[in-house]
């Protein structure tokens, strides 16, 4: 496989670094091998009025918006390393993952209405008509076991997904592996009328909803969330700030299965705290392809890194770029915001470090009233770098819509009105795309293609002329 680079691309913005801070975290007990991961909840508490602390604090059960506190999981997930070498899932102790809910913030006890079968839950069901594999089947069953709510025949069932997509993926995944009724399914979006809607969440047991309409059907309570039993919550990273996954759990009433999906939980130790807190995760399973139940299925690959250069135009408009730059570098740098040194090499995510160090600790000589001039000038220099790394690793059209989209905000255009060299930069743009502005990357593209595709013996120089041109 080959991949694409340029020297502007190693900026800490990658999805490679999803897992990364996982694994410099459990570096210290012994080295991690792991990337796809399953996260679980919690198990619900004894009662309604049950505290039980744990080492991070009490976890705050849906439905109580103004409560927050620190889930442990990751914690014990890392420290689990130095206990047990072989063991790559970690099961917290139920007591340390019981939550306190706040007897004032609801009426009734938050207990479903559909009670558990205790007949049925003495057995699980798992697919035979797709090849067993144990990491798979490992993670099924911790994702059953890890709270009570084991078999609940009659309640209802919400897999929500950011997009139509993925949204689809689900279905086909339980019509064809699980084997769900259709007749039981309905995949609901925002197309569908809300009387409609309401109909479905009635008649159905198992919906497929984007987290938008699902977050718009609790506030409007047509979606019986006490007939509810478990969630799946896929691309599950997203669950940061007001996104609807966080909305929807919050305004949950009752106590419930979550099961949340995702192969990139965050690039830092608290992007990846903070979605374990907001969607009060209990169990962490965390996959790589190196780890022995998943790399016999693993195929191999050959991974060749091309280098490809910035095109003339596109060097022309970096280098007016940089002249823009210069005056809000100088700024900064005058006040020792900035550090003294080829400011080229700066990056989006090393400004924003820079930004928030300034916060923190502003200089005492600097008055007051120009804090707002400095975080004027962090702002427009995070946006011209952001800018320059879209003109080298997407090519110019981005950099110029983005560059464009910016403009029309009225405080980054007061800032560079005035600057000639930032004119001059977005003049060689449209002079560009006035005549394609060809991307260098996807020019090398199709001989890529036809490299991997093609006997060794077969000129790909030839092959490259005849389908060019």
């Amino acid at each position: 496989m080959a991949s694409l680079s340029s020297h502007l691309d190693e900026d800490g913005f990658d999805w490679e670094a999803a897992v990364r801070e996982i694994d410099s975290a459990c570096e210290s007990a012994i080295p991690s091998t792991t990337n796809g991961e399953v996260l679980t909840p919690i198990p619900p508490p004894i009662g309604p009025s049950t505290s039980v602390a744990s080492a991070g604090g009490v976890c705050p059960m849906p439905g109580v918006p103004l409560c927050r506190a620190r889930q442990s999981t990751l914690d014990r997930y890392v420290g689990s390393f130095a206990k047990e070498k072989s063991k790559v899932c970690f099961q917290g102790n139920v007591a340390e993952a019981h939550c306190v809910r706040d007897d004032a913030s609801e009426a009734e006890d938050g207990t479903p209405s559909v009670s558990i079968d205790l007949e049925a839950a003495k057995t699980w069901i798992y697919p035979v008509n797709i090849p067993l594999r144990d990491y798979q089947f490992a993670i099924v069953k911790n994702a059953l076991f890890s709270n009570t709510l084991v078999a609940l025949p009659t309640g209802k069932i919400v897999f929500a997904a950011p997009s139509r997509p993925l949204v689809m993926q689900q279905i086909e995944a339980c019509h064809n592996i699980v084997g769900i009724p259709q007749e039981w399914t309905i995949d609901m979006t925002g197309q569908m009328s809300p009387p409609k809607r309401s109909r479905f969440w009635k008649a159905k047991r198992v919906f497929f909803v984007t987290p938008q309409v699902f977050e718009k059907d609790i506030q409007s309570g047509i979606c019986l969330v006490r007939q509810l039993v478990c969630l799946v919550f896929d691309e599950a990273h997203r669950a940061m700030g007001n996104y609807s996954y966080c909305v929807a759990l919050m305004a949950m009433p009752v106590q419930l299965r979550i099961l949340a999906l995702t192969a990139t939980p965050g690039s830092k130790h608290q992007t990846i705290q903070n979605v374990i807190d907001n969607l009060c995760i209990s169990t962490l399973e965390y996959r790589h392809e190196s780890d022995r139940d998943v790399s016999p299925y693993v195929h191999s690959r050959k991974l060749e890194l091309i280098e490809v250069p910035m095109g003339k135009d596109a060097i022309g408009i970096n280098s007016m770029l940089l002249q823009a730059i210069q005056p809000f570098v100088a700024r900064l740098r005058a006040i020792g915001a900035l550090p003294q040194r080829d400011f080229s090499t700066l990056s989006p995510s090393e400004l924003l470090n820079l930004r928030d160090k300034f916060r923190q600790a502003p200089p005492h000589s600097l008055p007051t009233s120009r804090y707002g001039e400095i975080e004027a000038n962090f702002c427009a220099l995070i946006t011209f770098y952001h800018i320059r790394k879209l003109l080298s690793s997407h090519g110019i059209k981005p950099a110029y819509e983005m560059l464009q989209e910016k403009f029309k905000k009225g405080s980054f255009s007061k800032l560079v009105s005035k600057i000639e060299a930032f004119w001059k930069a977005k003049h060689l743009m449209e002079q560009s795309l006035s005549h394609g502005a060809p991307t260098p990357k996807m020019l090398l593209f199709p001989a890529c293609i036809i490299k991997m595709k093609m006997p060794e013996h077969v000129s790909v120089k030839k092959l490259s002329h005849h389908y060019w041109h």
